[in-house]
């Protein structure tokens, strides 16, 4: 087979879910062979271990292959399922919220700090021990929003941090300043860039567990501007796997012509710099039905053509519905090399 096919789900529903044999039918006739747990949101598990070690073993009995998959920063917003109010989005009280470069308080982001970090990899060495070998950290680990700034969190800990590191005195305005292009501060811009990358690269180097191999996502055009150095990573994680975020998860924004050529020069971007890593899409519908099943077809192809072997269909924790996996398995030519 010429490709893989993942998709992730709650352990709960694999245990729980009174359709949950009936959806195990309809992935596997739709070509999925990885099915990824949910893992380690915001600072929580999203189940408990026990619940965890059981799902696992039933995926493994049903002749999937399994991972793990967890949020570890958060996300501006309820990236998971706006239409469900019961989800859990704060973070823990131990753990720091992002700072903006304004000084206001970014809900529901994480600050990639030692606490949060050593709290991720105690969530990583269990799941190593119940058995799972592959965990992919998403949704997403970076640190600021998307666009075409220079991010990173504001907060007064990390300016403190930031200014003991480099030997500047700074206050968070001057940096700020120096983010958005202020003339004879460019050095101080490339060593904030430098200091926020080094984060998400520690927080990759901490979280690797021995006999579990670990992932990234990485965002729609994301870059060191977001912390995001993929060169760096790889350097840290020598078995990293990358999935490159391509945004347009909805028809408006996949079916105009702009938004097909960003989602293209993003993939070759990524790629360029992935290089023989594993890759993976970001194959998404979101929120629930807004990338129509014949477009979410489209979408796949195109990855395909990119050079993308391994196809991860993703909807926030909103099951697919049955078109989405009646599109799929009829599309044999997805399988193809």
């Amino acid at each position: 087979m010429a490709v893989t096919m993942h998709y992730s789900v709650s352990a709960k529903d694999v245990l729980n879910h009174p359709d949950f044999g009936r959806r195990l039918q309809m992935m596997k006739k739709a070509g999925v062979t990885s099915l990824w747990l949910y893992g380690y949101f915001y600072g929580r598990h999203e189940s408990a271990p026990e619940t965890l070690a059981l799902a696992r073993q039933r995926l493994l009995n049903e002749g999937f292959e399994t991972g793990v998959l967890s949020l570890p920063v958060g996300h501006p917003g309820n990236s998971l399922d706006p239409t469900n109010p019961d989800l859990e989005l704060a973070l823990p009280p131990e753990w720091r919220y992002r700072v903006c470069a304004d000084g206001k308080t970014e809900y529901y982001c994480a600050c990639v700090e030692p606490e949060m970090i050593r709290s991720s990899a105690e969530a990583a060495k269990l799941y190593a021990q119940i058995g799972f070998t592959r965990h992919f950290f998403d949704d997403d680990l970076r640190m600021g929003g998307w666009g075409n700034e220079v991010r990173g969190c504001f907060c007064d800990d990390c300016i403190r941090s930031f200014t003991e590191k480099t030997g500047l005195h700074l206050t968070r305005n001057d940096i700020a300043q120096a983010c958005a292009g202020k003339a004879g501060m460019e050095d101080v811009c490339a060593a904030w860039i430098r200091f926020n990358c080094e984060k998400i690269t520690s927080f990759m180097r901490e979280t690797r567990v021995p006999g579990m191999q670990s992932g990234i996502m990485v965002m729609h055009n994301g870059d060191e501007r977001h912390g995001i150095s993929i060169t760096d990573i790889k350097q840290a994680v020598p078995d990293c796997m990358f999935r490159v975020g391509e945004l347009h998860f909805d028809d408006q924004s996949f079916c105009s012509a702009s938004g097909q050529r960003s989602l293209q020069s993003s993939v070759q971007k990524h790629l360029a710099l992935i290089g023989d890593h594993p890759a993976f899409s970001e194959s998404t519908v979101f929120p629930a039905n807004a990338l129509s099943p014949e477009n979410l077809i489209r979408k796949i192809r195109l990855e395909r053509q990119l050079g993308l072997k391994n196809i991860f269909l993703m909807s926030g924790t909103w099951f697919l519905s049955e078109p989405y996996w009646k599109a799929l398995a009829e599309a044999d030519d997805l399988f193809e090399e």
